[in-house]
């Protein structure tokens, strides 16, 4: 019935399973391996990151601007590198997106210090889009992380190549966000647009703070031994007696929060699904468009460029309304 994999924004977040988040957040396609570790130099720190201010809600913002120089260190394979410094809570889940000149694409790793030294952490990879590398991590522990950005290319070695690459391409810009454990947690009997504001800021880490354990599979309709998702369950919901899910599809196409609302009668999930379309509209502003989807005049959208889609469906025959985001 779901029509999750029909979403035409999909979210590109390539995950890998791992027991360091099930506890708050589902698999994870790729992470940083074990490899050998480096000597934790504090004069490599570049910049520093932080939740600085009063941030949003428990949500926090922070943006580096750099570029690798002629005089920056190189790694065992040839790349150079910088170190920024990130400071964590326990609990605190981190989104770290890199970007630069399509010419000079940039990488991160995160790393923590173990010994005098900077192991590699495994952590969620998305590289999806050419110029950008996202990062994603909840810290279990509290500490200073460090964010290493890599060049993927060597320096040229001909003189003027040389002086116009570090003129010229080597710039990036790390964008972070930190959301706080307390992110994860709404006021009681909060309004339908700060239930909805609320979901948007969880949806800026993938819904890691409120994403528990593990609740069933969801099987691909044409190939019933293929998984069409790993369904978590969400520590949210937009009404307590409801249940609501985190799905991450295990090829790592999309995460989205699923919320299922069922009613007595066809007509109370119809007039209910006018209530949220009204609610909706009134809280996400001019800035969201809505839609009603080319094929099922019965799923209505809000969509806004750059943006995931969010989705309100009816099912007539089946009393029930779904809401996807």
């Amino acid at each position: 019935m779901k029509k999750v994999k029909y979403l035409s924004c999909a979210v590109t977040i390539f995950l890998m399973v791992s027991m360091q988040i099930l506890s708050a957040q589902a698999p994870h396609k790729k992470a940083t391996t074990a490899a050998s570790s480096t000597p934790a130099m504090a004069n490599y720190i570049a910049k520093g990151i932080a939740k600085n201010g009063s941030g949003d809600n428990g949500v926090f913002y922070d943006t580096v601007w750099n570029k690798i120089k002629l005089t920056d260190p190189v790694n065992p394979t040839g790349r150079q590198y910088q170190d920024v410094k990130v400071t964590l809570d326990a609990g605190d889940v981190i989104k770290a997106s890199v970007s630069s000149d399509i010419t000079t694409p940039m990488t991160l790793t995160l790393l923590n210090a173990v010994n005098g030294h900077l192991v590699v952490v495994k952590a969620i990879i998305d590289t999806a889009h050419s110029s950008n590398f996202d990062l994603f991590y909840k810290a279990g522990a509290a500490g200073t992380y460090t964010l290493r950005v890599a060049s993927k290319k060597r320096a040229p070695k001909e003189k003027d190549d040389r002086r116009y690459y570090y003129e010229n391409s080597t710039a990036y810009t790390i964008v972070c966000v930190i959301s706080t454990q307390a992110s994860g947690m709404i006021k009681d009997n909060p309004t339908v647009c700060e239930q909805l504001q609320f979901l948007l800021r969880q949806r800026l880490t993938n819904f890691m703070q409120i994403t528990g354990d593990l609740s069933d599979t969801t099987m691909d309709v044409l190939d019933k031994k293929k998984i069409q998702s790993l369904n978590h369950l969400s520590t949210f919901s937009f009404y307590k007696n409801s249940k609501a899910m985190i799905d991450i599809d295990p090829g790592f196409d999309y995460v989205a929060f699923d919320q299922s609302l069922f009613y007595s009668s066809d007509a109370d999930a119809a007039q209910a699904q006018r209530y949220f379309i009204s609610q909706f509209k009134a809280c996400l502003g001019t800035e969201w468009t809505e839609e009603v989807e080319t094929n099922d005049v019965n799923w209505h959208k809000f969509v806004k460029q750059g943006h995931n889609a969010i989705s309100i469906i009816l099912y007539p025959g089946y009393k029930y309304l779904q809401i996807l985001l």
